[in-house]
């Protein structure tokens, strides 16, 4: 018997997405969302369907209505056997996530961020409609999926956990990986740059443990401002409230005092541990090579509660294309282009090109540009977020979302005498395959390349403009265009 069934909103099937169904309704009316009822193992295979889709250019998301899991302990089960996958594959998903044209986001993200809208509290929400305590608690009911052959086991990869700081009650929202153990136990990656560190290491001192919720299953818009480098007094919640343009809907936790998106799927309530360390790993990393296994602070989940027909999201990461690349970059870049403007307003446009950010394009308004301001705006990012290492800097002329358009730009417009700079020894990322085995941990070089038009004179023959068709052309082209191809669907 089929299991399938129709996608209904929450609030409504257009922008603004309120929560995963919002989104899912939308994409179904549209005709971008995969319906998959046959049997699939979330250990391996939903991965290397994502794979193929990624590779494909699919703009589409899939919805698996029959999912099972061969990982050794796990026992899925209704009603948690759905799960939905590439819900932010293509840049198209963007587009309709912001209602912006891909050329228009960055100047959305800009305006609009300036003008926080900070949540507001609700009585309840379907999010806890059914509330699992103790032993009742089970995560390996849920399909968390496996999705690289030499992973430690199923990792949760698309949860929002929400943390207070105990001194400033600043929430910080951030979307960490969780190793999946045990039915009620994870390990949880806190790396020292991140603000989860600042917050654990402040229980620490306080020898508390560090109450934390993890929302899954949100709508589409939240995993990007929680992957968004915003600064440590700027609440990623309030982010999101000034993007969609009204407050995010919270409801309390059953069991800590924080507040969660009313609207997801499921909610995990419990502690991230002081006093205890296992061994996690190793995960397929945004590199497109394993981490290592390391010894991390472990996550013990106390509630879970969840809608009555829940609907698990996750992300598939490894070697790009991943959805987990194509996620996390467009929140690191809008808000990396956002803190770089305060200084350097000429800069239009911060884009992690490949690798969250070892490969980083700067976007400068060629009519304002100066002698230099390549290399300073190249030297501002690089110092603002340790990810990044090698940085195109080009003009506005060039397309920023076009990686052909970058590379053209590399090839014309940069000679390596003069326009590469190289700064080496500074802090890097410990998962850059590239540093030196052996060498100390942590510590990269970075490389800037001024790949913007040389200042005039422009004297030689074949430095007379682009050969481009001129605007009226384009115009009259993209008028007429169904007209050329009236049977082309």
């Amino acid at each position: 018997m089929s299991k399938r069934r129709a996608i209904k909103p929450d609030n409504h099937d257009h922008w603004p997405f309120l929560s995963l169904r919002d989104f899912l309704a939308f994409l179904d009316q549209n005709d971008r969302l995969l319906h998959v009822e046959k049997e699939v193992d979330a250990k391996l295979e939903i991965g290397g369907i994502s794979r193929r889709l990624l590779e494909e250019g699919s703009d589409k998301a899939a919805i698996f209505w029959n999912t099972t899991s061969s990982a050794e302990g796990w026992h899925v089960e209704p009603p948690h056997e759905v799960l939905v996958e590439g819900v932010h594959r293509h840049m198209r998903m963007f587009e309709d996530i912001f209602n912006v044209s891909k050329k228009d986001i960055y100047k959305n993200w800009f305006e609009k961020v300036r003008k926080p809208i900070e949540p507001v509290v609700v009585k309840d929400g379907p999010c806890q409609e059914v509330i699992l305590e103790g032993d009742d608690v089970d995560l390996q009911k849920i399909p968390i999926e496996w999705c690289g052959s030499r992973q430690g086991g199923p990792f949760i990869s698309l949860g929002c956990c929400f943390l207070k700081h105990p001194d400033t009650g600043v929430i910080n929202g951030g979307v960490y990986r969780l190793h999946a153990k045990s039915r009620n136990h994870t390990g949880i990656l806190i790396v020292p740059h991140q603000h989860s560190a600042v917050i654990y290491a402040k229980y620490d001192l306080l020898k508390q443990h560090m109450p934390m919720a993890v929302a899954i299953g949100t709508d589409p818009l939240l995993p990007i401002v929680c992957a968004a480098p915003f600064p440590v007094s700027y609440s990623e919640l309030a982010g999101w409230g000034a993007v969609q343009g009204r407050p995010m809907e919270m409801v309390k936790c059953k069991t800590l005092d924080l507040l969660v998106p009313a609207q997801a799927e499921y909610i995990l309530e419990g502690e991230v541990l002081r006093d205890v360390r296992e061994m996690e790993g190793p995960f397929g990393e945004y590199t497109g090579f394993y981490s290592g296994v390391r010894d991390l602070p472990v996550f013990k989940v106390h509630c879970v509660t969840h809608r009555k027909d829940p609907i698990y999201n996750t992300v598939t990461i490894g070697k790009p294309p991943s959805e987990g690349n194509t996620l996390t970059e467009m929140g690191f870049g809008l808000e990396l282009a956002r803190g770089v403007r305060e200084y350097l307003p000429e800069v239009t446009g911060v884009r992690s090109m490949m690798t969250h950010g070892l490969v980083t394009v700067i976007q400068i308004d060629k009519q304002r540009r100066y002698k230099g301001i390549a290399m300073r705006a190249g030297n501002m990012v690089w110092t603002m977020k340790s990810h990044v290492k090698q940085v195109f800097v080009v003009d506005d002329d060039i397309d920023i979302w076009n990686n052909d358009d970058i590379l053209w730009a590399f090839a014309t417009r940069c000679q390596a005498h003069k326009d590469v700079v190289i700064i080496p020894n500074v802090s890097g990322v410990r998962l850059d395959p590239s540093e030196p085995h052996g060498g100390e941990e942590g510590l990269s070089c970075k490389m800037i390349m001024d790949c913007t038009e040389p200042f005039p004179p422009l004297h030689a023959p074949y430095m007379r403009g682009q050969a481009v068709p001129d605007p009226a052309t384009v115009e009259k082209v993209a008028k007429k265009w169904s007209e050329y191809f009236p049977d082309r669907k």
